[in-house]
């Protein structure tokens, strides 16, 4: 008896000997926890993987986790970046620029330039407007597929003045007042427009005249008020309209 318990008591040394060995040799990237139950006489091992815990990992996690909310914090701060579209609201004439009077969204570009001449406090008492009021010019292209009704009025109407379509437009004068864009319409008003002529459609031989279309169809061709043969010079109106320059063809 005396024997056997001295022969157990050398397989349990061997064994935790066996055990440290193995906990020194896997002490780098693993933590071995030994429990042994005598009366039993069962030996186990817990090994638990450490590198969640390891000092390097961790910091290694950190940064990453930095890298990655920087990126964030940048693409987010690129998205908030408005994107800014140019717009279209001087006139060039013999280097002279002419800008618009009035402010607002000029965005036709089938043309080479526009811009309203006519003063701000002329419009103001034409409308009737009190100080703080002002008016807020909105402007883009027409075409076929956008506006049918519009573009094929203007072509009936060139040929009826044996005249070629050029460019067409939409121009919307509103009014603006304590931060808000509001309808406005005035038949009496004259908001004096200066527009560019493609310069493929240019013709010294040639005349112009501007046709405007109204809602419900109805139209009227707005002479050319100046001599220069580069633009057109036209009254519009206030409101909302369509306008597409002709060129008479036998003048």
């Amino acid at each position: 008896m005396i024997r056997r318990q001295y022969m157990t008591k050398n397989i349990m040394k061997t064994i935790g000997a066996m055990l440290i060995a193995v906990a020194v040799t896997l002490s780098g990237t693993m933590g071995i926890t030994a429990y042994a139950t005598s009366n039993t006489g069962s030996l186990g091992a817990s090994i638990t993987n450490v590198q969640e815990a390891s000092p390097v990992a961790t910091a290694t996690t950190t940064v990453t986790a930095e890298e990655a909310k920087e990126a964030t914090a940048t693409e987010t701060e690129q998205e908030k970046e408005e994107v800014v579209i140019p717009q279209n609201n001087t006139v060039v004439v013999n280097g002279k620029i002419t800008k618009s009077t009035l402010d607002g969204h000029y965005y036709a570009y089938s043309i080479p330039g526009l811009a309203v001449v006519s003063s701000l406090a002329d419009m103001q008492k034409q409308a009737n407007f009190m100080v703080l009021e002002y008016f807020f010019v909105s402007t883009w292209d027409l075409y076929k597929y956008t506006a049918p009704a519009a573009v094929e009025t203007m072509e009936i109407v060139a040929q009826s003045e044996n005249a070629a379509l050029g460019a067409t437009f939409q121009m919307t004068v509103s009014r603006y007042f304590s931060m808000k864009v509001y309808p406005f319409e005035n038949d009496e008003m004259q908001v004096t427009t200066k527009v560019s002529i493609p310069t493929a459609f240019r013709s010294e031989n040639n005349t112009y005249a501007m046709v405007c279309v109204r809602n419900g169809g109805a139209f009227e061709i707005l002479p050319d008020l100046d001599d220069e043969p580069t633009t057109v010079t036209f009254n519009a109106h206030a409101g909302t309209a369509a306008y597409g320059i002709i060129k008479y063809l036998d003048k």
